[in-house]
């Protein structure tokens, strides 16, 4: 009976039926409670519910039992990995691995702290022991992919990335990280291709609400759309939103077809709906001849002529907001600067700079600055602002319409300094002066250029030349803006 009640917890366990798993495993403990196995199961299952305290105590009651059982260790490093009590896990982890040297996990795990930490030659150092001891594990060369790309070592990279879907044909986030660095090196026509794999994606929402659409028209892959009407999916963050609209223009202009266009985001007051419908995600799909997402029109158009269109500067504004706002910089006589330090939605770090890093700038004088970002913790303030000439507007859009007042700003300055932001791709679209800041290893769509961007003539890419080294992009930066705006 026992035996049977201790089946059906680990069935319950295996499903992520969480509390009946418990339930069970706690009444086989209450006349089992030396069973080694019962007691495992449950500390597994305690740390996976985030009960750590309880699976602390229950994994130090496996281990008096047997204090030898790689497996025990292994699962014991894991706890403390998930609460990120990174020393204790690779304590644990290692000696799993000296009783178990055929246990690659507890190497990958190891691999995959370092990594969080940013100690990236130890990372790929025990990787490579993972795979070593098995071959076939795809998620250590992917991760030893990650980790040469975030080191600035392309070529290494891809060659990592390449091995991890060679193995597993069907691993889908492999594929897109394949595609973003081949991308970044300016191979194309492959990274276009294997960008497609971001579609089966199930890190973002809106590939899999897509998915469920179960849409019967065929995804469009370059036929001709004369007197068809082809149904884009906007995808992805407000950047890409703005970069990529210009192929809404390049599909009209080819071909003699209707646009319907899909908005994710609440920004159908950029648009001029005479050019083309747009709908949103509450509204029923209409009638249409083919599909595609907005991000696969650059690789089709690619393929095609070998070249990136021209930027179309679509975005409309509201000219009573553009004045007030006409109104209101004019008040500030010289030089008028917009900055931004981060993007909101980055989840990496790596389009965030540090505030004080714009201090070279900000101590240059003549120049009014104007802080661009929303929700900005004014006690930041000071960091930035020796000279008093740091402006911050903390009433700007609050309006029902996202953005407005940011294009009403950035129509009357001079030029904007940013980093990797939705701010950048608005600036540049509406045809203004705009310098973006990027760390040495940045998104797949600045390449690898140092100083030009092909998709808008007005822009100017300052990259880092080192991991961490913003001193020296910044001091460039501050040479540049005297020689080009103050001398």
């Amino acid at each position: 009976m026992s035996e049977d009640i201790f089946k059906s917890a680990v069935v319950h366990h295996s499903k992520k039926n969480f509390l009946k798993a418990k339930e069970l495993y706690e009444s086989l403990l209450k006349t089992n409670s030396e069973n080694l196995a019962i007691l495992q199961n449950y500390a597994s299952l305690l740390s996976q519910i985030k009960e750590y305290k309880k699976a602390e105590d229950t994994f130090k009651k496996c281990l008096n039992i047997k204090p030898k059982d790689p497996l025990l260790l292994y699962n014991y490093g894991k706890l403390f990995h998930d609460q990120k009590v990174y020393e204790k896990a690779i304590r644990f982890y290692n000696k799993s691995f000296e009783l178990n040297p055929k246990n690659d996990m507890s190497q990958y795990n190891i691999g995959n702290i370092y990594l969080t930490q940013g100690k990236l030659e130890s990372a790929i150092e025990n990787f490579k022991r993972a795979v070593k001891i098995n071959p076939s594990n795809f998620l250590a060369y992917n991760n030893i992919g990650l980790s040469f790309k975030k080191l600035g070592k392309f070529d290494e990279s891809l060659k990592f990335y390449k091995k991890a879907i060679d193995i597993n044909k069907d691993y889908v986030e492999g594929h897109v990280n394949y595609s973003t660095m081949l991308l970044t090196v300016n191979k194309l026509d492959l990274g276009f291709e294997e960008y497609e794999w971001r579609k089966k994606s199930k890190i973002f929402s809106a590939y899999l609400n897509y998915s469920k659409l179960n849409l019967k028209t065929p995804i469009w892959k370059g036929e001709k759309l004369d007197k068809k009407t082809i149904l884009i999916f906007s995808e992805q963050g407000i950047g890409d939103l703005i970069q990529f609209s210009r192929y809404l223009f390049l599909l009209i202009d080819t071909y003699e077809c209707k646009v319907i266009f899909r908005l994710k985001q609440n920004l159908s007051h950029f648009f001029d709906k005479n050019r083309f419908e747009i709908i949103t995600e509450a509204q029923k799909i209409p009638q249409h001849d083919y599909h595609n997402h907005l991000a696969s029109l650059p690789g089709i158009f690619y393929q095609k002529n070998k070249s990136f269109p021209k930027t179309v500067n679509f975005i409309r504004g509201n000219e009573k907001i553009t004045q007030k706002w006409h109104d209101t910089l004019s008040k500030y006589k010289g030089l008028k600067i917009g900055i931004n330090n981060t993007a909101s939605s980055d989840m990496t770090g790596s389009r965030i700079i540090p505030l004080e890093n714009f201090k070279i700038l900000t101590s240059l004088k003549n120049i009014n600055f104007f802080l661009i970002q929303k929700d900005f913790n004014k006690n930041k303030m000071k960091i930035i602002n020796k000279n008093s000439n740091v402006n911050y507007f903390e009433n700007m859009d609050k309006s029902v319409k996202p953005f407005e007042d940011t294009i009403g700003i950035v129509k009357n300055l001079d030029l904007v300094i940013t980093a990797d932001t939705s701010l950048g791709h608005l600036s540049a679209t509406l045809g203004k002066p705009t310098w973006i800041v990027l760390s040495l290893v940045s998104d797949w769509r600045w390449f690898n250029q140092d100083k030009k961007s092909i998709w808008y003539e007005n822009v100017l890419l300052y990259r880092q030349k080192k991991i961490g080294d913003w001193d020296k992009v910044f001091k460039l930066i501050s040479k540049d803006l005297e020689k080009k705006f103050i001398n």
